[in-house]
């Protein structure tokens, strides 16, 4: 996979994280966005040497909440 195959799937990838995120949090874009690329799943997501990028977005969704629920259980 070339870069600009990479860059288009990291930003289907994204651009369905902050779907998922605005659907079932009822976040505005930019907090969504915020979520999504501040997350340490995002810091996975774009390392190639994990594969995570390979994944289907709703699989990838799974490992951004449970991140979120801890950071919210924590404060």
């Amino acid at each position: 996979m070339n870069e600009n195959e990479f860059q288009f799937v990291m930003d289907c990838d994204v651009e369905s994280l902050v779907s998922f995120l605005q659907e079932d949090y009822h976040l505005p874009l930019s907090e969504a966005f915020e979520k999504v690329y501040g997350s340490k799943i995002f810091e996975k997501l774009k390392d190639r040497k994990t594969g995570l990028y390979l994944q289907s977005p709703a699989y990838i969704y799974t490992f951004l909440t449970e991140e979120l629920h801890e950071q919210y259980k924590n404060v």
